[in-house]
């Protein structure tokens, strides 16, 4: 097996953006039950990712590495399924900015926000806060159904490039916003619940980005979210 048991123990207190009890809290699981997939990579993520390593990553790097150990791994080489799909699982997670993301969440914090239930009661919570975050919740959603409606609507390729260029341009933001705040390097001083929520919206910018990219004249357009 790859993975080994982590012991880190969870430690569950306040963010000192909410006074109420912390949503983190409230959803927190055991944090020993997520192995890392970050250690899985040492020559991408040599200090066992953030805040050691960078969020932002050279999808290249983590994919040339994942190549590397898949051919060591592999069961006509290895003889270990397991193995195999566990590196399959961790780099399709890695590559991926929202799934990255979740996974940080998840080892330092132990929630699963892949859980629709876990995500759709802190959307939830985050609009009922206030008022500006009710209507932030809302424009957010409005973006998402113009870029899903310029997929339905469009007849050439190129006729994206426009909404891909935005798209685009959203994700680096966001990833931005996200490497600042897990930069400040301990966990009581990072806005766990924020990055939630990052991550909550990061996950409608890459799926409109898989949109994009599977994209095809008369194909249906299906956005997960």
């Amino acid at each position: 097996m790859l993975f080994k048991p982590n012991n880190m123990v969870l430690s569950c207190k306040h963010l000192t953006r909410i006074a109420q009890v912390s949503f983190v809290r409230a959803y927190a699981l055991t944090a020993s039950a997520t192995p890392s997939y970050f250690h899985l990579f040492p020559k991408s993520f040599p200090q066992g990712g953030p805040p050691g390593d960078p969020f932002q990553i050279k999808e290249s790097q983590l994919r040339r590495e994942y190549r590397n150990l898949q051919s060591i791994a592999h069961p006509d080489r290895s003889n270990s399924n397991v193995e195999s799909a566990e590196l399959n699982k961790a780099f399709t997670t890695l590559r991926n900015p929202y799934l990255r993301l979740a996974h940080i969440i998840n080892l330092k914090r132990g929630v699963d926000i892949t859980d629709d239930s876990v995500s759709k009661a802190m959307i939830k919570r985050y609009q009922t806060e206030s008022v500006d975050n009710g209507l932030e919740y809302k424009e957010l959603l409005m973006q998402v159904m113009e870029a899903h409606e310029q997929l339905e609507l469009a007849n050439l390729e190129e006729e994206l490039e426009e909404t891909e260029r935005e798209n685009e341009q959203r994700i680096e933001e966001a990833e931005e916003k996200i490497e600042q705040e897990l930069k400040k390097g301990e966990d009581d001083s990072i806005d766990w619940d924020e990055l939630i929520m990052d991550a909550i919206k990061l996950k409608y910018w890459v799926n409109i980005q898989n949109g994009i990219k599977e994209w095809a004249p008369d194909k249906p357009v299906h956005l997960t979210h």
